[in-house]
Order: structure tokens, then C-alpha cells, then sequence
């Protein structure tokens, strides 16, 4: 009933439900449901019970594909919409939008049920969802590495180990012989092959000496030598030998991934490969990386000669460290692609603040930083018997020692690696180190002279 005051229109609201004063409190609306990041899912329009997640995948696919025949069937809507109007002058909807309304053809699909086999003919291919996911990935080229990673390489799950191990001792303990005997019977035959990288000298008498000379030792010499009358100050040309060594790093890493896409597709290594990378030498690796850098990099002389008594500042010795660190990179790859990486390198002296040599306290002769890089380091030192005169027998035993390892908590006792001893001592005898042929630094407790003090 108007009581003449005009607000006749005015309804009282409930300001919270927003309904007429007085009307029923309405349902409340149900709660999307939500994953376990918190993201709103959208409800399926098909029954999953019983279903797995790939045929739940495999439907969605398909209701995708039918969902986008329907769309791309549709009649083009009328563009020629009338001007709008006023309120009160606006024309009927359906005059507006008759032209737009959308027919869509006639289609023979059929929406496969749960209890149908998955032959089934229909008109509308299926999707599957490999194509799907890669429809929707950008084109970083990263996506196919990361699918060859989830796919697993069944040559590197079968190690038994990986290894990139710095081996460190005096000159004759065993560290070239121990590497050079890491080859099974069966890999000799199958073409495996150890790369020696000699900047010792001392691996092809080696080979030529306890191997008679065995093909599958490869032995490879990174100097560069000087000659004519530039030979007269310097022998070695340092920053060729640095160029020709860094070229043999990656020769095995090419090497390594040939074998690998080798075993990918034929289910066995080729031969010859590459099973062992023996850079022999890291302590005289790093004085070229040295000699380079005061020559080449910082300009302090032409020679090794020239420059042996100029000083670095210690912000100038990070390029000796990266040039040393450009052939660790490569062992680092030979490794992860489940070469056997050995680094061998002689023991050097410590000093005091007044320049005293400390006595007993000798470290790698490799870089120190280079430490970190390591899976395993082994310590080797040689013990020489004396008489009560204090005099040398010539019984010498020589050992090992695993010091370090990332990728096992147990270090195993010492390990004999040989014994030397004249004719009526009871003569010498080679034990090597028969774990290191599986990637293992294993202690035989049973061989001779294994637990002597």
C-alpha cells in the first residue's frame, strides 16, 4: 500500500545472505575441491571409478578432442550486432542474437564407457597424452634432456661405482702399476681400453715392463718440446703442451659419449671403449697452468727460466686455478658418464712461517682446491725395514690407503699393495689392487701382509 512517500520500491535486505527481511537463510554453496597444492579441480564429466590414471588421462584426451571438433564446427557468429540503445530501447534478445545462434553439425561420436574395450571404433582419433604434454611446453631445448634422464641409462645403473679418485704417494709405490692392472680378463677381450695420459714418464716403461706390451694400454705424452735455437732456454713449450693436453681431455669426452649412444642402442659397449682415464701427472699439471699463466696471462717473461723467480699477487693466482680447473671439468664428465677417472700426483713438502721444511707433514702435489672435485683419495707410502743398526734390509712394503670417499661411509683398512725382498728374505711379490678392475676400494684382509704393523 502507497503511503505517498515515493519509496514504495524500498525492500528491507539481510545484509550478510542478501535476501528479503525475513526470507529462509539459502544452502550454502558446495566447496570446489581443491589438490594437495591448494589449486581449485575441476569436476570430471564422466564416472573414474575403477579407472586408472592413465585411462583417466586417455578419456580426458579424448573428451579434449571431441570438445574441439564441436567448437571448430560451429556456425561463425553475426558480426552485425545493432547499436545499443537506451535501456528502454534496447530490442529483444532473441532479435539480437537469432543469427548467432549456434548449430552444430551432426556428429558420429561415440564417448567410449568404462566397460568398452580400448579398441573400439570411433570417428574422432584419440590424443594420447605424451602429444597433449608436448603441445604445451615451450621450446627450451632442455625438455628433451630431461625426458632422456627420466627414460634412465641402463649402462651407468649397472656400475657398480663411480669413481674419480686422486691417488697421491712417493715415486715408486704402485700408483701406475695398480691402474694399469684395473682391467678384467673379459674386458681386455670386449676392447676396453685405459687411457694413460703419461706426464710422468713412466707408463709406457710400465707397459712395456709388467704388460708385455698389452694393446688395450694406451699411452699418451702431452708434452710439446721446443726446437731450433728456442730450445736453448726452454725445452718445453709450455703453453702448447697446456693446448695439446686440454685436447686429449676432450677426446675422451668425446670418446665416452660415442660408447654411450653406442650402448643405448645396441645394448652393449662397442670396441674398442674407453673404460679408464689415467691423468698421470697432476702436480706437473698444475706447474704448466702455472708457468702459463705468468707467461702468457700476466706477461712476466718468455720463459720458464724467466719467470721462476717472479712473485704473484694472490689475486692473480685465480687464472692458474682456472686453467687447471678447465681439464678437472672434463675428468668430472668422464666420471658422471661412468669412466673410471684416476689422478695420480707425488707427495710435496710443507713449510713453516721461516721457511722450514715440516717433516711428515707432506701433502698432494695437485692443486689443493682441486680436493672438493674428488669421489675418492688415496694415500700411498712405502715402509722400508731396517736392523737393529738402523741400516736398510732391503724388505720394502708398500700401501694404501683409502682416505676419502663420497660416495660410501666405510674406509677399510690399509691395503698391501706390494712386497719387495731379496731371494733369502723370501723374494718380492706384486698384490696390486684387484678391487679397483669393479670401481671399489676393497681391503683383501685374507692377503699377506695386509694387517702388518
Amino acid at each position: 500500500m502507497s503511503d505517498g512517500s515515493g519509496f514504495d520500491w524500498f525492500q528491507k535486505k539481510d545484509t550478510i545472505t542478501g535476501e528479503a527481511d525475513g526470507s529462509p537463510t539459502p544452502a550454502p554453496k558446495p566447496k570446489p575441491k581443491k589438490n594437495v597444492w591448494g589449486e581449485e579441480q575441476e569436476e570430471r564429466n564422466f564416472d573414474t571409478e575403477g579407472m586408472s590414471l592413465e585411462e583417466i588421462h586417455d578419456r580426458e584426451a579424448q573428451e579434449w578432442e571431441i570438445n574441439k571438433v564441436i567448437a571448430d564446427q560451429r556456425v561463425p557468429a553475426n558480426m552485425n550486432k545493432p547499436e545499443q540503445g537506451l535501456p528502454w530501447e534496447k530490442p529483444k534478445k532473441e532479435d539480437v542474437f537469432a543469427g548467432e545462434k549456434i548449430m552444430p553439425k551432426k556428429l558420429d561420436v561415440r564417448v567410449l564407457s568404462n566397460s568398452e574395450e580400448a579398441n573400439t571404433n570411433h570417428t574422432v582419433p584419440a590424443t594420447s597424452l605424451k602429444q597433449v604434454v608436448d603441445a604445451t611446453r615451450s621450446d627450451n631445448p632442455m625438455w628433451s634432456e630431461l625426458d632422456d634422464q627420466r627414460g634412465g641409462n641402463e649402462f651407468l645403473e649397472g656400475l657398480d661405482a663411480f669413481v674419480f679418485c686422486g691417488i697421491a704417494g712417493p715415486p715408486g709405490c704402485g700408483k701406475t702399476g695398480i691402474i694399469h692392472d684395473s682391467l678384467t680378463e673379459e674386458e681386455i677381450a670386449n676392447g676396453a681400453e685405459v687411457w694413460h695420459v703419461d706426464f710422468d714418464g713412466g707408463g709406457r716403461t710400465s707397459k712395456h715392463a709388467h704388460h708385455d706390451n698389452l694393446k688395450n694400454l694406451i699411452i699418451l705424452d702431452p708434452y710439446v718440446y721446443m726446437k731450433g735455437k728456442e730450445s736453448a732456454s726452454d725445452q718445453i713449450d709450455n703453453m702448447a703442451t697446456y693446448e695439446k693436453t686440454l685436447l686429449l681431455c676432450n677426446l675422451a669426452v668425446e670418446q665416452m659419449e660415442k660408447q654411450q649412444a653406442y650402448f643405448k642402442e645396441h645394448g652393449k659397449m662397442p670396441n674398442p671403449y674407453l673404460k679408464t682415464f689415467l691423468f698421470d701427472g697432476s702436480d706437473k699439471w698444475e706447474l704448466i697452468c702455472r708457468l702459463c699463466m705468468k707467461i702468457s696471462d700476466l706477461g712476466l717473461g718468455n720463459d720458464a727460466i724467466g719467470v721462476a723467480t717472479k712473485r704473484v699477487t694472490r689475486f692473480n693466482w685465480g687464472v692458474r686455478k682456472t686453467r687447471y680447473a678447465a681439464a678437472s671439468h672434463c675428468w668430472q664428465a668422464l666420471m658422471v658418464g661412468g669412466v673410471h677417472v684416476y689422478t695420480i700426483a707425488h707427495m710435496k713438502p710443507t713449510y713453516d712461517r721461516e721457511g722450514n721444511e715440516l717433516e711428515g707433514q707432506e701433502i698432494p702435489g695437485w692443486l689443493k682446491e682441486s680436493d672438493g672435485d674428488m669421489q675418492q683419495v688415496v694415500l700411498m707410502y712405502v715402509d722400508r725395514e731396517r736392523d737393529e743398526l738402523g741400516r736398510l734390509t732391503g724388505v720394502e712394503k708398500a700401501f694404501a690407503v683409502l682416505s676419502k670417499n663420497r660416495v660410501s661411509l666405510d674406509l677399510p683398512g690399509r691395503h698391501t699393495v706390494f712386497e719387495r725382498a731379496p731371494e733369502e728374505k723370501g723374494g718380492s711379490k706384486w698384490y696390486g689392487w684387484p678391487s679397483l678392475k669393479y670401481g671399489r676400494f676393497e681391503t683383501d684382509e685374507a692377503q699377506t701382509g695386509a694387517n702388518d704393523e
